[in-house]
């Protein structure tokens, strides 16, 4: 009997810790986004509606963000009545980005962009993933209206 409580004092009395630390959480959830906004860019188009356009444009940036934070390094987009594309600081620099899932894309034929009520805009995301300012991407496709926003919090939206 008293083999038996020096056993389990000897076992209460050793304490571990065990758990995964903020920063393996956070690299875990970048990864998972990341891999989420794939699944969503090999879905299948939901036509050349405006709503379609939106949500690829809004998966897009938010990859982009993702990118930001896992690459710990700023990186942009620009959007025009034309299409939208992502780059990336590099020495000093703002180069392309030109990997298949955030290469330069154009609207479907027969949208019309506005960003922010005007012809064009840009937005630079920051390492930690927050926008330097809220960008909002209108697209209009015939009758169809959506959009898309990208929030000073750096949350992307789809309306």
């Amino acid at each position: 009997m008293r083999i038996l409580w020096a056993v389990m004092a000897d076992r209460l009395s050793t304490t571990r810790q065990s758990g995964f630390s903020l920063v393996e959480l956070m690299v875990v959830l970048a990864l998972l986004g990341m891999a989420s906004v794939a699944v969503m860019l090999t879905l299948p188009t939901q036509g050349d509606s405006a709503s379609g356009e939106a949500t690829r444009f809004a998966a897009r940036a938010a990859a982009l963000r993702d990118r930001a934070v896992v690459d710990g390094r700023p990186m942009g987009l620009w959007v025009t009545a034309s299409g939208y594309g992502f780059e990336m600081r590099v020495d000093g620099a703002w180069q392309p980005i030109v990997d298949r899932t955030l290469a330069r894309a154009d609207w479907a034929a027969g949208t019309a962009a506005s960003v922010n009520g005007a012809a064009q805009g840009r937005l630079r995301f920051d390492r930690t993933g927050l926008p330097d300012a809220p960008l909002r991407v209108d697209l209009t496709n015939g009758a169809a209206q959506s959009s898309a926003t990208i929030t000073a919090a750096g949350e992307v939206e789809v309306r």
